[in-house]
């Protein structure tokens, strides 16, 4: 009998370099280079804990900084985040996927899959150098066009390189040329994608950036998005009802869960609706998903966030003053309720479907609330008056314990606590009614200026003036 003939089955690296990028954005490929920083910095601050909050101002990624360079000739990111260990080099952080899946199982990373850095590599050009220089000292890999021709090798080389000024702290620098004809035309400033992509990092590490970590596009630091939610000054000695945001924490399969939803602002009225401004104070609104200190999806108002599910209404304008955070932490990144891209959730995630039910919760109490004052907004401007607005962090941390209360649902799951505030509901009085109608806008600004002076007073109190007016009027003429 014959002996059977070897056939050739492995992937060309022109194939599985193609596959590998694309499905992904080229934002996304950037966010995972800084995704690589961010953990080499969890990864030293676990090594060393004099490394956390170094500057004693309470901000443990203060000192850390990742700076970005994009060109059309030339892409170069640049962090002091640690760098990147020899032998780790050496054993797979150049593999197209990630072997040993126990690294990283007392640190709480987003690193899944072990191709970030390399997937973000291939979709930006053909010619790569990454120098480090961890503890152990400096070194440089290189990836060539050659090497990505040539099927039969896989392996890079890795050399020692001396020590240079421009490396004053550990980290890593990596350097893209060559570049694809498409990155190229979206590294140009005519285009946009460069702005977008500093509004992404805004986003995507708000909660890293307020916690000292520095982040620069092509010279310009980037500031991060605020979150925040309404909650009263002081807390009240008696237990009348009061604007206070919706809180859940719990731990379920080692993620834990802290979650915070409320108003972000006062109730908005129907001249506002009307208005230019929509747009903007939109964009605040719904819910911002966070895992272990990443924002994966920002100001969401879909049904993947509960929003027209179990009976919540769908959103609408209406309820633009809503918005909601959740933060989901965990040593094992697997667990996390991440998809493949880290941008976004997987929504048949185990303790995400649980935790969407408290979310569903949290939502209803406050488009109840929004229902229930339409057309009265300005009946709650003295609840929302007494509100200062917080971050959810600050607000967890400051939380009165005692009024916390322990979960029914999904005991067999793992644990959990909430408080579901007791909101203000308006007095219904049977003797009142609404009076509406539409007026030319220049009329409406012409009795504004009569009887105020101006022609921008709120809509409902220049009907409210007219009003009185005519009814002493009426009186006087009966009388």
């Amino acid at each position: 009998m014959a002996k059977p003939i070897q056939v050739k089955a492995g992937p060309t690296k022109a194939f599985f370099v193609r596959m590998l990028t694309r499905d992904i954005d080229l934002a996304d490929a950037i966010l995972d280079l800084l995704d690589n920083c961010v953990d080499g910095i969890v990864r030293s601050m676990n090594d060393s804990d004099s490394r956390a909050g170094r500057s004693g101002n309470g901000k443990p990624y203060d000192g850390f900084w990742a700076k970005i360079i994009a060109k059309p000739d030339c892409f170069e990111i640049w962090d002091n985040c640690g760098g990147i260990p020899q032998d780790i080099a050496e054993e797979y952080a150049f593999m197209l996927g990630r072997p040993d899946l126990k690294r990283d199982a007392d640190v709480e990373t987003v690193g899944m899959y072990g191709i970030g850095m390399k997937r973000a590599v291939f979709k930006m050009g053909e010619r790569c150098v990454v120098t480090s220089q961890p503890e152990s000292g400096q070194y440089k890999v290189e990836i060539t066009p050659e090497w990505l021709q040539e099927d039969s090798n896989w392996n890079l080389e890795l050399s020692k390189t001396p020590k240079t000024q421009k490396f004053k702290e550990n980290g890593t620098k990596i350097v893209v040329t060559e570049l694809h004809k498409g990155i190229r035309h979206q590294f140009q400033k005519s285009a946009t994608f460069l702005e977008d992509l500093g509004k992404e990092i805004e986003r995507h590490y708000a909660l890293l950036l307020e916690k000292g970590f520095r982040v620069s596009l092509n010279g310009t630091k980037i500031n991060p998005v605020e979150l925040s939610v309404l909650t009263p000054k002081i807390n009240k000695r008696d237990k009348s009802p009061q604007i206070e945001p919706y809180i859940f924490v719990g731990e379920f399969d080692d993620v834990q869960v802290e979650l915070t939803v409320g108003f972000y602002r006062p109730l908005i009225k129907e001249q506002e609706l009307e208005e230019s401004l929509l747009k903007s104070t939109r964009d605040h609104a719904g819910w911002t998903i966070i895992c272990n200190e990443r924002v994966v999806l920002y100001n969401d108002k879909t049904p993947k966030t509960g929003w027209g599910t179990r009976g919540v209404p769908s959103f609408h304008n209406q309820f633009i003053s809503i918005a909601g955070v959740v933060s989901f932490r965990s040593k094992n990144s697997m667990k996390l309720p991440l998809n493949t891209t880290k941008r976004g959730i997987d929504t048949s995630s185990d303790v995400y479907h649980i935790v969407l039910e408290f979310m569903q919760d949290g939502l209803k109490k406050f488009t109840s609330f929004t229902n229930d004052w339409k057309r009265r907004e300005d009946q709650t401007k003295k609840d929302f008056d007494s509100l200062v607005s917080r971050k959810p962090t600050e607000l967890l941390k400051a939380v009165d314990k005692s009024k916390l209360n322990s979960i029914r649902r999904f005991k067999d799951k793992g644990s959990g606590q909430f408080y579901s505030p007791n909101l203000p509901k308006p007095v219904e009085k049977e003797r009142q009614a609404r009076l509406c109608f539409l007026a030319d806008k220049a009329e409406i600004a012409l009795i504004s200026e009569y009887y105020f002076g101006n022609s921008t007073t709120d809509r409902s109190d220049v009907g409210r003036r007219c009003f009185d007016e005519s009814l002493i009027r009426a009186k006087e003429a009966g009388e």
